[in-house]
């Protein structure tokens, strides 16, 4: 396999992985130890990709290196089915100035010669058309006759799986008769294109061949009943096909005496025709009026499998973001919608919950405030992020918060006092009359009392046992 080769699939899978990875890191809401698991689990496979389409590309590049370089921007028609080698008089290929013809051979070449191309010269893939070649002459079986188109039909869907898209296919019957030119059937209008003069309408030819039309008519329902019905009947493995186009020749020489195309001629039409053996000419070999109508379909495609592929994974990834941004919006905003559907609910007297609800509204304002200072998260972007509108509803919410009263503070309890009168500063010894300075003393002690209403006020006291006792108890 070529280094370029190489270089291309690697540099697509790289492309694939960033995009995918992208995806991952930045929009997918699940954890870091997930997420780094799915990023190696996704290495490995890569790299298991990238391996096994190395191995591919070294079993096709033997079928790539034979095959001839394609420099034309016509169509390029794969011609397989019975005894196409003869067509090509031993050359690969035919060029003329409408397209080009390719010979395969065998049906079962298809699918190598397509993938050779496609790695050798991937533009080219969007060029190509096939066409299946059947002479009813050359089988007396019709179950027999049945197993090529069969085949075909499987091929035509591996082709589609190798390209992504399904390639045109025309059927071309030549079956023994009077000679006529080809005639094209494209949609609902058949053409008949003599050699070397411009293509006319059947309806406008057949009135001065009419003895050929028993012959063309019963050729085209033999391919309808046949080739037709085996590439559309129902199948639960290979999806119906329907032909780009039909072709017809009558004139091709009989192989074999008595055929499928002798017996279904007689059986239906009561005709008979010996068999002739002789050469059709190299000019009639190929219905080169077909390759014009091959052009609207048929174009070069920049890029190839693996470039669609790319772009297919980058889309999805880029589609799948912009779900993924949604839905985190979507989960900001109900996170959000919830401590303001609360705080709302808490009565505005409930002052513990209604505070709790606060502190979760301030987180909510000041996470929105950041982002709005530097940049919303990634997951939050791609144009949906809505936190200048969340911001200002939770800054609404926290602007009608009214605090708790404050009450008054309870007076503390004082501790008791005790006013000791000296008798030695009242009374001198054996007197029971006051000392002159005594007044003041006594005067003083009754103003720090009367100073604290409310006291309970203990008068205690006791004199010495000298002197008479009615004197003692006066005092």
């Amino acid at each position: 396999m070529r280094r370029s080769v190489i270089a291309s699939v690697i540099v697509h899978a790289l492309a694939a992985t960033a995009g995918v990875l992208w995806l991952l890191w930045y929009f997918i809401p699940l954890g870091n130890v997930i997420k780094t698991g799915v990023t190696l689990l996704l290495a490995v496979l890569v790299i298991l990709a990238v391996l096994r389409e190395k191995k591919r590309g070294t079993a096709a590049q033997s079928v790539a290196d034979a095959l001839p370089e394609i420099d034309t921007s016509g169509p390029v028609m794969l011609v397989c089915g019975e005894d196409t080698g003869n067509l090509f008089n031993a050359q690969p290929l035919r060029k003329t100035s409408q397209g080009w013809w390719l010979y395969v051979g065998e049906v079962s070449r298809l699918a190598d010669i397509v993938k050779g191309i496609q790695q050798r010269q991937s533009h080219v893939v969007g060029q190509l058309a096939v066409m299946f070649i059947c002479r009813p002459d050359r089988y007396q079986d019709e179950p027999v006759m049945r197993a090529p188109v069969k085949a075909l039909r499987e091929q035509i869907i591996k082709l589609q799986a190798v390209t992504g898209f399904q390639l045109p296919l025309v059927m071309s019957c030549e079956v023994s008769g009077p000679d006529s030119p080809w005639i094209i059937i494209r949609g609902d209008k058949p053409v008949v294109c003599p050699a070397g003069e411009s293509p006319e309408a059947l309806a406008d030819w057949q009135d001065s061949h009419l003895s050929s039309l028993p012959v063309i008519s019963q050729a085209f329902t033999l391919m309808r009943t046949v080739f037709i019905d085996e590439l559309e009947k129902p199948d639960r493995l290979y999806p119906a096909v329907s032909p780009f186009a039909v072709v017809l020749k009558t004139g091709a020489p009989a192989g074999e005496t008595t055929s499928v195309w002798s017996d279904w001629l007689n059986r239906h039409s009561g005709l008979l025709f010996s068999p002739s053996y002789r050469d059709s000419g190299a000019e009639y070999a190929f219905p080169d009026a077909l390759l014009p109508l091959l052009r609207p379909v048929t174009a070069p495609v920049q890029g190839g499998q693996l470039t669609r592929r790319l772009v297919a994974v980058l889309l999805v990834c880029a589609l799948a973001a912009l779900g993924f941004s949604a839905g985190n919006n979507q989960t900001l905003i109900r996170k959000v919608g919830a401590d303001l559907a609360r705080w709302y609910a808490i009565p505005m007297d409930h002052y513990v919950p209604k505070a709790q609800s606060l502190a979760a509204l301030k987180q909510d304002a000041l996470l929105l405030e950041r982002w709005q200072r530097q940049g919303e998260p990634v997951r939050y972007g791609l144009g949906y992020y809505p936190g200048q509108r969340l911001w200002l509803a939770v800054q609404q919410a926290i602007d009608t918060w009214i605090p708790a009263p404050e009450q008054a503070a309870a007076p503390e309890p004082q501790a008791s006092r005790t006013v000791r009168l000296d008798s030695m500063a009242l009374f001198d010894t054996g007197q029971s009359s006051l000392k002159p300075g005594a007044t003041k003393l006594l005067v003083s002690a009754l103003v720090g009392i009367k100073a604290r209403p409310g006291w309970l006020i203990v008068v205690s006291g006791h004199t010495d046992s000298t002197g008479s006792p009615p004197v003692n108890q006066a005092l």
